[in-house]
């Protein structure tokens, strides 16, 4: 089974450690209340400070048939919409690889909140090889799932 978790416990310290770098303070996952509602998210990246809120995206562009991703797109409109219901001076929609960044800047285009960033945040080789990994083993095991589902 593809280890998803190397993504949380390997990438998102990284990209934290990479927004400390941009922006000043330090960056953790954080619990905060959600406008409107009683609710609460866990976002991937808060401010120390509480200024700037994130998420982080490590979707890849195409999938491995080479179609436009629709389920990484859900799933970034998801962490979207989450990002719209946060009060933070920022709001930043962190995607770590370019061609989905791209993907998502034209799929987004005048229906996003002008308050959330989509910003590109660079993996260093290793960590974007660990992310093409663990991606390409989670597509061979839903190949394999849609493999044995039509047998």
């Amino acid at each position: 089974m593809a280890n998803t978790n190397l993504i949380k416990s390997k990438i998102h310290p990284y990209v934290r450690d990479w927004l400390k770098n941009q922006y000043g303070p330090e960056f953790g996952k954080n619990s905060l209340p959600l406008r409107g509602c009683e609710g609460k998210h866990e976002f991937d990246a808060v401010s120390s400070n509480g200024k700037i809120v994130a998420e982080i995206k490590t979707a890849s562009g195409r999938t491995s048939g080479g179609k436009h991703p629709s389920g990484k797109r859900a799933s970034a409109f998801e962490q979207l919409y989450f990002l719209s219901l946060v009060e933070a001076e920022k709001k930043l929609l962190i995607i770590t690889d370019a061609e989905f960044l791209e993907i998502m800047k034209a799929r987004t285009a005048g229906i996003v909140p002008a308050d959330i960033e989509l910003v590109k945040c660079p993996l260093p080789p290793p960590l974007a090889e660990l992310v093409i990994f663990i991606t390409n083993e989670a597509s061979e095991e839903i190949d394999r799932g849609k493999e044995a589902f039509h047998k």
